[in-house]
């Protein structure tokens, strides 16, 4: 991290990367595929207005730049007396001028498949992809996965994938201390087939326990390149409420220590009309199973979903779900609020069905409503908000 004078501050990982650098103000995020945004507020006298937007290449090129040129008078300034480690991690800065940044993000989408989403506390996972695309692929709310087949990869083909990731991220691994198992719906996969997937993990990626004391994990996780605390994945609660405990000890063996659920309502009619399948009940069966293994459960729920035409059942329902699951400390609860891409089906059968959007005062009193039986303060799930256009990976 390098902060130059008030306002820009910019963070490299150690492979020369940037990743957060901040503006007079604006913090720019960028992806390893090269992508970037920008989120900040504009003041037009005393009134601040948010913004948020994605920046073209030329753009993203020349932010990046200007960084790169503070590191490099930083680099020049430094005393003679300076730690070996300040000038090499410098000099890691100023070797990834445009051209290079531009090869890195070819030799990452050469390795990786698009990373569609991941939950927020997942952005800076190692995302490795044991399999393409999503296995429904029908809901109309979104279309992350249009046009992608299915598809489960081989362990002979995951196993090289797996060690393409290590070593393309090679010295910038510690600033990554998951691993999130993808893609959109990974844990489905039969467990004869994915079993094997989730060991070949542990063999390039290795385990430290989470429970450690603070420093011992810390040494830990220094001692060995690529040693993550545990793995993470998406899970649909349709093939999720099949699988028995017994699997789900297995994989808590394995490392796998979060199941991330699109719940989306408690609302069974609603779930049908999002073209969801499955049902609230699978999911809290689902739920309950993961966390008697001893694994975390990410709960996701769709703020807006259905309109004016599902508002209370939505808000009623999916707060019973979520208070008969159970959630306690170590669970996390995601309010998404629905936007539907200009490719989804949800405007067009909502439009048919005359179900109005929610104002803002009504979304917010909803995304209060959907998490209103949850325990509070220690002993209950934590509770955030998940934008999905904030995704940068």
């Amino acid at each position: 991290m390098l902060a130059v004078g008030d306002h820009d501050v910019s963070s490299w990982d150690l492979g020369g990367r940037p990743y957060v650098l901040v503006r007079g103000g604006v913090t720019y995020r960028r992806g390893l595929d090269g992508g970037m945004l920008a989120k900040g507020r504009a003041w037009q006298g005393d009134v601040a207005t948010p913004f948020r937007r994605r920046l073209d290449e030329k753009a993203a090129l020349a932010i990046a730049e200007q960084a790169r040129g503070e590191a490099e008078a930083a680099r020049a300034a430094l005393p003679a007396a300076a730690p070996d480690a300040a000038r090499e991690r410098l000099d890691a800065v100023l070797g990834m001028d445009g051209p290079a940044l531009a090869r890195d993000a070819e030799r990452f989408r050469a390795i990786y498949s698009p990373v569609g989403i991941l939950p927020p506390d997942q952005y800076l996972a190692i995302v490795v992809q044991a399999t393409d695309g999503c296995s429904w692929n029908q809901c109309r709310f979104c279309s992350l996965y249009a046009g992608v087949s299915f598809r489960v990869r081989t362990e002979v083909e995951f196993k090289a994938h797996l060690r393409a990731v290590h070593d393309y991220l090679g010295p910038a691994l510690p600033l990554r201390r998951s691993v999130f198992v993808g893609a959109a719906n990974a844990l489905c996969v039969a467990r004869p087939r994915l079993e094997p997937l989730l060991r070949a993990v542990a063999e390039v990626f290795p385990l430290v326990d989470p429970g450690l004391p603070a420093a011992e994990r810390r040494a830990a996780l220094e001692a060995a390149p690529g040693a993550v605390t545990g793995l993470h994945a998406f899970l649909d609660a349709w093939t999720g409420e099949r699988k028995e405990i017994d699997e789900w000890r297995a994989y808590a063996a394995l490392g796998l220590r979060r199941v991330y659920v699109g719940l989306e309502t408690g609302d069974p009619a609603l779930l049908d009309w999002l073209g969801k399948p499955g049902d609230p009940d699978g999911a809290v069966a689902l739920v309950r199973s993961v966390r008697e293994a001893g694994i975390a459960a990410g709960v996701i729920v769709l703020a807006g979903a259905g309109g004016r035409r599902f508002s209370s059942t939505h808000a009623e329902r999916t707060a019973d779900v979520l208070a008969r699951m159970e959630l306690r400390a170590g669970d996390l609860v995601y309010v998404s609020d629905l936007k539907p891409d200009a490719n989804a089906a949800y405007a067009a059968v909502a439009r048919e069905a005359g179900a109005l959007a929610l104002t803002p005062e009504e979304l917010q009193q909803q995304r209060a409503a959907l998490t209103a039986t949850l325990p509070r303060g220690a002993a209950g799930p934590k509770v955030a908000r998940y934008d999905l256009d904030e995704f940068v990976y």
